[in-house]
């Protein structure tokens, strides 16, 4: 038996409904009809049996993550964790065939929030890139570069400085390129949280669908996800390519 199905069955048994049968069950054998504490706690055995295989407790520990000390991209993260929740709750009021359906929904929703991690995380890494690296003061040495340059007329000298104008230039390329991908990071947080959110509202609709509609509106949730975790992952390359210049 996995780790994972010995706390989810640790859990079940510690439910608050299910410990009440078990009290019942003691308490009911005991003062009434001794036969009410065997079934008594076969229906407590069964009762955490089923409970424990409910998706949402037998599911894997989620990865360690990233700790997001921006204050803006901690906003992000919090407001998508917030959304995550309450996927998650509102799925597990789910009942019937839609209980599975709505186990792999919750799974890639938590997915999504481990990849906006590791996206915030990236963000964090160019925040404190661009904090130390001044536009304004590379300017200034551009400037002062063209002057320099202007009035060199020793050949080794000048290249030595236009070289160094070069690098400049390309810093000065590489700083805009990564402001550009924070505000790109930003957008594409913002985008995760309301794609929960629409998730959100299409649970809570598929809760009221026959099993027809419930299907294909399910899979239509489920290749939405996918798709956004796709370019998800399309972006934090892209962002890979613009950080190994740093």
């Amino acid at each position: 038996m996995s780790k994972n199905t010995i706390d989810a069955l640790r859990i079940a048994a510690l439910q608050p409904l299910n410990l009440l049968v078990l009290v019942a069950a003691i308490l009911g054998g005991l003062s009434m009809t001794i036969w009410w504490l065997p079934l008594g706690i076969i229906v407590y055995i069964a009762a955490t049996w089923l409970a424990a295989r409910d998706p949402l407790l037998t599911a894997p520990p989620p990865a360690p993550r990233p700790r997001i000390t921006s204050p803006t991209l901690r906003a992000a993260i919090s407001e998508i964790e917030r959304s995550q929740r309450e996927v998650e709750r509102a799925a597990s009021a789910a009942q019937g065939p839609l209980t599975g359906l709505l186990s792999n929904i919750v799974q890639q929703t938590r997915d999504l929030v481990a990849e906006a991690y590791l996206l915030a995380d990236k963000g964090q890494v160019i925040e404190r890139y661009l904090a130390t690296n001044d536009m304004q003061r590379i300017a200034q040495q551009l400037t002062q570069l063209d002057w320099q340059i202007s009035a060199t007329f020793d050949p080794f000298t000048r290249q030595q400085l236009e070289e160094r104008q070069q690098a400049l230039r390309d810093q000065q390329r590489h700083i805009q390129d990564l402001s550009t991908y924070i505000s790109r990071i930003q957008a594409q947080l913002a985008n995760i949280d309301a794609s929960l959110d629409t998730t959100l509202a299409e649970i809570i609709r598929l809760r009221t669908a026959d099993a027809v509609a419930m299907a294909s509106a399910s899979g239509a949730v489920q290749q939405r996800l996918v798709d956004l975790r796709s370019d998800m992952e399309v972006f934090r390359k892209v962002l890979d390519t613009a950080m190994t210049g740093m």
